[in-house]
C-alpha cells in the first residue's frame, strides 16, 4: 500500500506543479492587466461559481469515488457501464438545471446588491461554466476513483495548458478586460471537458438506456449531504470574500484574494496530492482488509503529512511577502499579513477527511454536512465581528480558526468507527522546530526581493530538514525509504 500510495502520490503531485506552475504564469500577469478592484470583481465571480457547482452536482461526486468499489464488487446489479452512464446522466441534468436557473437569477438581483454594476451580467454569462464543471467532475471521479493517476496527470495539465493559452491570446490580442477572461475560460473548459467525455467513452459505453434510476437513488441519498457538505465547504472557504467586499470595499478584497490565491497554488502543489491519492485508497482498503488495515494505513499517513505541512507552513510565512511582490507586484504586497493563517488552514483542511474517516466509510454524509455546516456558520460570524476590527487580517485568524475546529469536531466524532490518533509528539516536535526555521529565515532581510526570498527559503529548508533528521526517527525512515524506492525507479 505504500508503493501505491507513493506512486499515485506522484502523478498528482506531477499534476498539481505543472497545473499550478500555469497559475503561477498567469497570476503575475493578471494582477498587472487588471486593477486591484477588477481583480477583486473576478474572485467575487469565481467565488459564486464555485458554490453552484458545489449545488449542482448534489454530492454525486463524491459517491461517485464511494460507490465504485461496491458496484464493481456487485453489490447494485449494476455493470460499470450502467455505473458510468448513471454518473454522468444524472450529473449532467443537475448541472444542466442550475446553470438555466441561474442564469435568469443573476440578471434579477439589483445591481446595487453586488455593489458593482459589471457582477450580474458577468455571474449570467458564467453560469455555462456550472454545467461544465459539473460534467467534468463526473468524468474526472470515475478515473479518481479507477485510481487512474496517470491519465489523470495528462488530462489536467493538457486541460490547463490549453486554458492557458486561450486566455492569453484572448487577453493580449482581443479583449483584455474581466470579459475577455471569462469568454476564454468558458471557451477553454468546455473544449477540454469534451476531449475528456470523447476519450473516456472509448473504455466504457454510455448510454442513456443504461442510465439506473436505483442507482442514483442511492447516490443521492449518499450525496445529497454531500452538497450540503460542499456548499458548506465553499462557504467556509470563500464566504469571507463577500464580507470584506461589504465591509472594507474592493480593494481589500483584491489584496487578500491574491494572498489567498497564493497560498492555494502552494497547497495544491505540495499537499493536494496528497489527499488526491489518499481518499480512494482507504476506501478500497476498507473493502477489502477491514478497520486495523485502514486505521495502520491512516496513522502513518497522518505523520508523514504533519511533517510536511508544518515545512510548507513555515516556509510560505517566512517568503510570503517577497513573493506576492515578485509575482504580483508591489501593490499587493500587503497580503503578506494573512499569509501565515490562510495557509495553516488549508494545511488544516487537507486533514479533514483523512482524521475524519470514520465518517467517511460509514457513509455519514448527513453527519459530515453538519459538521462543515457549524464550522462555515462560525467563519461568517466570525469575519462579522473581526473584520471590522482588523481588517484582512481577521478574516485571515477566522479561517484558521474555522479550520481548526472542523478538523477537531471531524476527528472526534469519527473516532467511534475508526479511533485514529492524532500524531500529536510529531506535530509538537515538527511545530517546534518549524518556528525555529520560519524566526531564523524571517531576520534574512537582502537588496532584493528574489533573493531575499531564495535565502529565506533555502534557510527554512535547510534548518527544517537538518533538525527534523537528527530528531525523528520516523522522519529518517521516511526519507530512507523514499530513497530506495528512487533507486529502485531508476534501475
Amino acid at each position: 500500500m505504500a508503493k501505491s500510495l507513493a506512486t499515485h502520490v506522484s502523478y498528482y503531485t506531477l499534476a498539481n506543479v505543472l497545473v499550478t506552475l500555469a497559475g503561477v504564469v498567469s497570476f503575475p500577469i493578471l494582477t498587472r492587466l487588471l486593477s486591484v478592484e477588477e481583480y477583486g470583481v473576478m474572485n467575487l465571480v469565481a467565488t459564486a461559481l464555485a458554490i453552484l457547482v458545489g449545488v449542482a452536482k448534489l454530492g454525486v461526486g463524491n459517491a461517485a469515488l464511494r460507490f465504485y468499489s461496491e458496484v464493481k464488487a456487485g453489490k447494485h446489479g449494476v455493470d460499470m457501464n450502467g455505473y458510468a452512464s448513471t454518473v454522468i446522466f444524472g450529473m449532467g441534468a443537475t448541472g444542466l438545471a442550475v446553470t438555466v436557473v441561474w442564469a435568469g437569477a443573476a440578471l434579477l438581483v439589483p445591481a446595487a446588491w453586488w455593489n458593482d454594476d459589471r457582477v450580474g451580467p458577468l455571474m449570467s454569462f458564467t453560469s455555462l461554466l456550472v454545467l461544465v464543471r459539473v460534467l467534468d467532475s463526473a468524468l474526472l471521479n470515475q478515473m479518481r476513483a479507477q485510481e487512474d493517476s496517470r491519465e489523470i496527470t495528462y488530462y489536467s495539465v493538457i486541460r490547463r495548458y490549453f486554458g492557458l493559452a486561450v486566455l492569453l491570446g484572448t487577453l493580449f490580442f482581443i479583449s483584455r478586460d474581466l470579459w475577455g477572461f471569462f469568454v476564454a475560460t468558458v471557451l477553454a473548459e468546455a473544449l477540454a471537458t469534451a476531449g475528456l467525455a470523447l476519450w473516456l467513452t472509448r473504455h466504457v459505453t454510455v448510454r442513456p438506456r443504461l442510465y439506473s434510476a436505483p442507482l442514483f437513488k442511492a447516490m443521492l441519498a449518499f450525496g445529497i449531504p454531500m452538497a450540503g457538505y460542499e456548499l458548506a465547504s465553499q462557504v467556509l472557504s470563500m464566504g469571507d470574500r463577500y464580507v470584506i467586499q461589504r465591509v472594507l470595499g474592493a480593494q481589500p478584497l483584491g489584496t487578500y484574494a491574491a494572498a489567498y490565491n497564493l497560498c492555494d497554488y502552494v497547497r495544491a502543489i505540495f499537499l493536494a496530492s496528497f489527499t488526491a491519492a489518499v481518499l480512494p485508497m482507504y476506501a478500497r482498503i476498507w473493502e477489502e482488509q477491514g478497520r486495523d488495515a485502514t486505521v495502520a494505513f491512516l496513522e502513518s499517513f497522518l505523520r508523514n503529512y504533519v511533517l510536511v505541512a508544518v515545512l510548507l507552513v513555515a516556509g510560505l510565512s517566512a517568503i510570503g511577502g517577497e513573493v506576492l511582490a515578485f509575482l504580483a507586484s508591489e501593490k499587493y504586497r500587503a497580503g503578506e499579513v494573512v499569509v501565515p493563517y490562510v495557509i495553516a488552514g488549508m494545511s488544516m483542511d487537507g486533514l479533514v477527511m483523512v482524521a475524519g474517516a470514520g465518517l467517511y466509510v460509514e457513509k455519514r454524509s448527513k453527519t459530515i454536512m453538519c459538521l462543515v455546516a457549524i464550522t462555515a456558520v462560525l467563519n461568517i460570524v466570525l469575519n462579522v465581528a473581526w473584520v471590522a476590527r482588523w481588517g484582512i487580517v481577521g478574516s485571515a485568524v477566522a479561517t484558521l480558526v474555522s479550520y481548526a475546529v472542523l478538523l477537531a469536531l471531524s476527528m472526534w466524532v469519527g473516532r467511534r468507527r475508526l479511533p485514529l490518533r492524532l500524531p500529536v509528539g510529531a506535530l509538537a516536535k515538527f511545530g517546534a522546530i518549524g518556528v525555529l526555521a520560519y524566526g531564523a529565515a524571517s531576520t534574512i532581510h537582502l537588496n532584493h526581493d528574489l533573493t531575499t526570498m531564495i535565502a529565506r527559503s533555502l534557510t527554512v529548508a535547510g534548518l527544517y530538514a537538518g533538525l527534523a533528521l537528527a530528531l525523528d526517527q520516523g522522519a529518517r525512515s521516511t526519507v530512507s525509504d523514499l530513497h530506495r524506492r528512487a533507486l529502485a525507479a531508476l534501475r
